[in-house]
């Protein structure tokens, strides 16, 4: 069963995991961002790549993440070439 993506918000310091927000809540995780940012907190918001999404969906995980990825990067490199 694949994990679906959530966007994080990450204590830098630590890299602890604060909050977990769906895609559907990005707007809430915008706006917890500010206010712990505005707190003075050193955060970070991290939000999955569509790559990361698609493989969180498809369920690759570990090596074949690695290979997909790198196969992602040859795919661009070869269009800009």
């Amino acid at each position: 069963m694949s994990m679906p993506s959530k966007i994080k918000i990450i204590e830098n310091t630590t890299g602890e995991t604060m909050y977990e927000f769906s895609f559907e809540e990005s707007e809430a995780a915008q706006i917890k961002a500010t206010e712990l940012d505005e707190m003075g907190l050193d955060i970070s918001l991290k939000i999955p790549t569509v790559t990361q999404t698609l493989c969180d969906t498809l369920g690759i995980e570990n090596e074949d993440l690695l290979d997909y990825a790198e196969s992602v990067v040859a795919e661009i490199d070869d269009h800009n070439h």
